[in-house]
């Protein structure tokens, strides 16, 4: 480095005007990395709306699909009392087929539906009104004309013939849902890229205006004092900012602040007594390559890297890097910045895009892309698949008679009983409400229903180990993958369904004739 002389432009800059200059970049980034804060916690807020939206879309199909089926079962039923549970059950999925229409269009706070939809949105919706209204008056028809006993089978034909525009048209709501979805994790993506960017340009203007004109000071003074290990040990006290010196040559810590040694949970002492390696994590290619770069003498203005604690903890933080002259020697100062609570924001937002809050499960849109990518390579490579619609029976019963803390346990319990039971490379994801999907790879449907026996087992253990006042119970419904039958997943899905549902009714039947 040049030398400064006595009258240069280094001894313009006081000890105030360094101090001012600090404060302002200190307060700078704490209001960047405030507002990046407040900005991740709006995203994450808007991701739980997203995906909360595009599940009832979704399910919406499901039920729409239900109202034909019921409407079958009350025209194909043998006794008065079988139809008119039938028509008690399309009551209620009729109900909550037009409460997620209406709450989609216009918003239901109990159903976390903020109902702020784009044009495009409204205008499929439109699209598809004629046939809501059409299934919505055919199904009213039906159930009055059932209960009268008079024919239903022109109510039955305007259901049909309107379910497939309506299915066809929920599909492109629901796609785009989800592109929408998709649009705005990009957005937060590089949202927080920029908020990045505007922390590393008001680093870099830090290292300007502050760390350049502090180590002229710095050097001014070392020459008039003649103390040039003693300005520097000034210099590394007073910065608020972590900082250690390190030799050039083989990266020997020479010299350590406070703040590095609260940064690292040690001492000082026990800093100088090591090497800068020993503080990074091995297994990262990105401290490897900082280090590289140090020793090849190629220089980083700024660089992330993990840091390891006496602990063992990792630290994620944000390295900026000066070379200078210390005691006749190169050496390397080094800025350590602590970005943890920044990184741990980032990944809380690409956590709740892709699980499930409550049961910490794959939620349904990323369970969807799983289970496409499952059907892609069983279709390419022969594989076999097997998928399970499941069902958590009796948990709207629970929660009215004893309250939805109990339910949510109910659907906790069952997710553990899922995860625990099923094998290492299988999947469960949580569609929404009550109801689960599991995606068995390269495995037949035998194999298969002897794991739904371990969770009913295992379920059951805990039923009368927790000495609840309610059972717990699943039904389900196993589909093979046949290239044949099945060529998109909604496809696997509603057959797994179908046998879920007959499954369901079929316990439903042996409840109701139990006298116990």
């Amino acid at each position: 480095m040049p030398d400064i002389k006595p009258n240069s432009s280094a001894s313009s800059f006081t000890v105030d005007q360094l101090r001012k200059r600090y404060i302002v970049a200190l307060g700078l980034i704490a209001l960047l990395i405030v507002a990046s804060q407040g900005i991740m916690q709006c995203l994450i807020s808007d991701q739980e709306h997203d995906s909360r939206v595009v599940n009832i879309a979704g399910r919406q199909r499901m039920l729409s699909q239900r109202i034909t089926k019921q409407a079958y079962y009350i025209a194909k039923a043998d006794s008065a009392q079988t139809a008119a549970d039938f028509r008690h059950q399309l009551q209620e999925v009729l109900g909550l087929w037009e409460r997620s229409h209406k709450g989609l269009l216009h918003g239901d706070a109990e159903l976390g539906l903020p109902g702020d939809n784009s044009s495009d949105v409204i205008a499929l919706f439109e699209r598809i009104t004629p046939d809501y209204l059409a299934i919505v008056d055919a199904t009213k028809n039906l159930l009055s004309a059932s209960e009268r006993g008079e024919p239903i089978d022109q109510d039955i034909l305007l259901i049909r013939n309107h379910e497939r525009s309506f299915l066809q048209g929920m599909d492109e709501i629901v796609f785009r849902y989800d592109q929408e979805a998709m649009h705005r994790i990009n957005v937060a993506r590089w949202l927080a890229l920029g908020l990045m960017a505007i922390i590393l340009v008001a680093l870099a203007l830090e290292a300007m205006l502050i760390f350049a004109p502090a180590t002229r000071r710095i050097r001014h003074d070392m020459r008039s004092l003649e103390k040039k290990e003693e300005d520097m040990s000034s210099l590394f006290s007073a910065n608020p900012t972590a900082m250690l010196l390190v030799d050039k040559k083989d990266l020997a810590i020479l010299k350590a602040n406070q703040q590095s040694a609260d940064l690292l949970s040690c001492t000082v002492q026990d800093i100088t007594r090591n090497e800068l390696r020993n503080y990074f994590d091995g297994s990262c290619d990105t401290n490897n390559h900082f280090l590289d770069k140090l020793i090849n003498n190629t220089l980083l203005s700024s660089h992330e890297v993990v840091l390891l604690d006496s602990q063992r903890s990792q630290i994620f933080a944000l390295a900026s890097v000066r070379e200078i002259s210390f005691a006749g020697e190169d050496v390397y100062v080094l800025g350590l910045m602590n970005i943890s609570e920044l990184k741990k924001a980032q990944q809380t937002l690409e956590y709740y895009a892709a699980y499930d809050e409550m049961t910490g499960l794959l939620n349904r849109r990323t369970g969807f892309l799983v289970l496409a990518k499952a059907l892609a390579r069983a279709k390419r490579d022969l594989r076999q698949l097997t998928v399970c619609f499941l069902d958590l029976d009796g948990l709207k019963t629970t929660n009215d008679r004893f309250g939805h803390a109990e339910g949510d346990w109910m659907l906790c319990t069952t997710a553990k009983a899922l995860t625990n039971s099923i094998r290492s490379g299988d999947v469960a994801v949580r569609l929404g409400g009550d109801e689960f999907l599991l995606i068995f790879h390269d495995c037949p449907v035998l194999e298969a229903s002897r794991l739904l026996a371990r969770i009913e087992d295992y379920l059951s253990a805990v039923g009368t180990q927790e000495h609840k006042p309610f059972p717990i119970t699943v039904s389900y419904g196993l589909a093979a993958y046949d290239p044949i039958l099945h060529s998109t997943p909604d496809d696997l899905i509603a057959e797994a369904d179908a046998l879920m549902y007959i499954a369901k009714q079929k316990r439903q039947r042996i409840d109701a004739n139990d006298p116990t």
